[in-house]
Formats: structure tokens, sequence, C-alpha cells
């Protein structure tokens, strides 16, 4: 078919897709001639040649124009199922690579240069949320300082005690004779509290001071039990004698074995000071409140006397003139709890050793560092016991709870348990055995 015949068809003959591919394929012609469209071409010059076909053969109407060639486009929004940002957000969104559109924007290992897609729409791009950050609560960050700060604390006050601990003068329990008393309780620890009139820790002097303490983890109650020195006893191994002289001949273990022997009760523990040692306890507390009678004032010199030339003081140093409720530094305290020929001789002496005792023991409760440590230092060089280290920290991990338990006090022998004796020209306390045994069962135990 000619171009002439092309054009004079039929007017309501529908003008079809292969018109127009005819049209564009006659413009390619045009200028790759090097010529301008004119109408002097011939159509021939322009049907399809075929290796295999000729021309007439070619079946027009089955012919598909070829497609347009276009430029990729990116995937669609729906690989990205999030909520569309508004548009004045998407407009201002940087341009994102092609692996962020195939593997994902949330992929931070997938970063490449990109290169390709110049024509990169970002307004159909949405970029994913992020997760918002929870704040945390006010009361919960509280709550974690507070427990911080209470286990930095408690390790301090442990490595504090362990420190105070390895000052004390801690020695091996020596030769025990008599172990084998039937009074004793594994709720019931008994410590033998040694006040002895030696000069120094290394002489074994007579015990002018003799307390048991018995902490009774089920009733909650501390027993002080006071021993009077002068008691006729048997000392094993060592015949009849008074009691304060049972540390002479074999030391705290042998006074611990009289005890045993003669009042059936079990001491596995004590501890032993001296002059020196209760001076400087006294002092660390920050003195005692005691209230003392002129008497007792006036009898206090003699004692304080003899202090005074041990510790080198002046004479007269530290002396009282005037009773009533007097502040006792560690030299005064001292002599009044040595106070023998005042009131009932013995009797009463041991008790200002309790009141004294007790005294120390309320200043002892005080949460001031300062004086904790002034306390722990006099109390842990000033004496000798034969409690283990691991005994003694888990002792003091418990004193700030047993110092609130109930106190009681005891003597031995009691009113009506003894009579006065001598023996060997000695003035001696003959005691009822029995009797006094069952007040201690009565009192610590029971």
């Amino acid at each position: 078919m000619r171009r002439d015949e092309f054009y004079n068809r039929d007017e309501n003959e529908e003008y079809d897709e292969y018109s127009r591919m005819y049209e564009q394929q006659l413009r390619r012609y045009s200028a790759m001639d090097g010529k301008r469209y004119d109408d002097t071409l011939e159509f021939s010059d322009l049907e399809f040649h075929d290796e295999e076909e000729g021309y007439d053969d070619y079946d027009y109407d089955e012919y598909e124009p070829p497609q347009p060639v276009r430029r990729p486009s990116r995937p669609s929004i729906d690989y990205y199922p999030q909520r569309q940002r508004p548009a004045q957000q998407r407009s201002r969104q940087p341009q994102r690579r092609r692996e962020d559109l195939e593997f994902g924007y949330n992929n931070p290992k997938k970063k490449r240069r990109y290169d390709d897609y110049d024509d990169y729409d970002d307004r159909d791009y949405v970029k994913p949320k992020r997760r918002k950050k929870k704040k945390k609560s006010p009361i919960k960050r509280f709550f974690k300082i507070l427990i911080f700060l209470i286990i930095a604390l408690f390790v301090v006050f442990e490595l504090l005690i362990h420190k105070y601990v390895g000052m004390v003068n801690t020695v091996e329990t020596g030769n025990r004779f008599v172990t084998n008393a039937s009074m004793y309780d594994d709720d019931v620890m008994n410590v033998l509290v040694i006040g002895s009139d030696a000069r120094s820790l290394e002489e074994s002097g007579r015990t002018d001071s003799m307390i048991m303490l018995s902490v009774n983890k089920n009733t909650k109650q501390i027993t002080m039990t006071s021993f009077m020195r002068d008691m006729y006893v048997e000392i094993p191994n060592n015949g009849w004698n008074k009691m304060n002289a049972a540390n002479v001949y074999g030391g705290p273990e042998l006074l611990m074995d009289t005890i045993e022997q003669n009042f059936d009760v079990r001491v596995d523990k004590y501890v032993y000071f001296n002059f020196y040692s209760f001076i400087d306890i006294v002092d660390a507390v920050g003195e005692i409140e005691v209230e003392v009678s002129t008497e007792e004032v006036i009898g206090m010199q003699e004692p304080m006397a003899e202090q005074n030339d041990i510790l080198g003081n002046k004479r007269g140093t530290d002396y009282l003139y005037e009773g009533g409720n007097l502040t006792l530094n560690g030299n005064q305290a001292l002599a009044y709890a040595r106070l023998r020929y005042v009131g009932n001789a013995d009797f009463e002496r041991t008790e200002r050793q309790r009141i004294v005792i007790s005294k120390i023991m309320e200043k002892a409760v005080t949460f001031n560092p300062f004086k904790l440590n002034k306390i722990a230092s006099a109390c842990a060089s000033g004496i000798t016991t034969n409690m283990s280290e691991m005994e003694m920290q888990l002792l003091i991990n418990k004193l700030p709870f047993m110092l609130k338990y109930e106190t009681e006090e005891l003597r031995i022998p009691e009113d009506n348990m003894y009579s006065y004796g001598n023996h060997n020209g000695q003035s001696t306390l003959d005691v009822d055995f029995g009797a006094a045994q069952q007040a201690i069962w009565e009192t610590i135990f029971n």
C-alpha cells in the first residue's frame, strides 16, 4: 500500500494503532536520511522487510507496537505499610538509597552510595516510626539509689568490723579439765567478763570482777551474773580456795572450769581486761553518770591514789569531795568499781560493777561514727579473748539488736545462800551450791 492510498482511505475507517506507528517510523527514517518529512516519499520505501517472507505477506493487523521505554520506578508504597506522614513533613525528608528500599530502612548495616534513580520521589517514602524511650520513674530511681547506699554502708561497716576485730588480742583456748556442766542451751550464749587487778595484759592477777553475761535469744534477755570473789570453792586440781585465786593458778580457762564444777553452768568464752583497758573504755564512751554518795566519794580516794601512782598522775588527780549525780571519767569509774570498804563490803562492790557495765553499754549505743571509732579502738586494743575472729564478727553484727534486750541482774551467792567462814586464816563465804544452781537456772534458762 502506497502512501497516497493510505491517506485516501475511507474517512469513517477507524484510525488504529498501526497508523501512529507508521507516523513514528516515517519520522525516524526522515531523520536518518538527514531529510525532512515530505510527501514525495514512496510508501514502498517504508515497508517492513522480513528475511523469510516478502513485503506483501506481512499482516499489519496482527502487529503489536512496542511499548514506550520508561525509566524504572521505585517500588510501590505497599511495601511500607506504616502510616503515611503528612505532606508538610514528607517534603522535608532527604533522599534515601536504593538499598534502603530493597532491604528496609531499618537495616543499619545496608549503607551504600546512592547513584541511581535521580528522580527519586521522597513523597512516597514513609519513615519507620521511632520507638520512644520510656522515662524512668523518679520513685524507682530513688529506691535504686537508696538500695545502693544501704549496700555500700553495709560493706563499709563490715570492713570496719574486720579492722577492729584484727586489733583484738585473740588466743587459743588452753587446757580445760571440766566441760561437762548440765546447764546449757544452744540459744543461750555465756561469756565470762573478767576484770583483773593486774597492771598489764601479760600478768595473771587476782580477779576483782567476775561477771557472766548470758544472752538468751528466746526470751530476748541479757543476764549479768556476778560471782563474788570471796566464795570458798573447789578449784580443779588445786584444792579449795577463794574463787579469785583460780585465775592466778591457771588463767581464764581454770576460772571457767571452777565455775562449771561448782555451779554446773557451761561457760565457753571469756573476755579479759585489766586496769588500763577499763579506763580507756570508759573514756572512749565519753564518761558515765552515776549516783554516788558522799561516803563513797571519800572511800574512792584510796584506790584512786594507787591508780594515780600506776598511771603516773600527780597526787590527788581526779579526787572527788562531794556526792551526788556525778559524771565519772575512766580513772574515777575504776575507783568506784573497786571500792570495797564502804557499805556491805564485797556485796555492794559487785553491785557497783554491774552499774558501771550497764552505764558503759548505754553510752556505747550511738550512731556518731567518730565516737564509735574511738569506742571500738579502745575495746579492741584493751581486751584478750578466746573467741575467734569469725565469732567476734558475728557477735558485733548482732550487738545492736542485743543491746535492746531486757537486762536482768543476779548475784551469786544471793542472800540466805551463804554463811561466813574462815579457812586457812582467810574470811570466806561458804555457799549453798544447790540453791545457787537453782537461782542460775531460773534466771538464765527458765
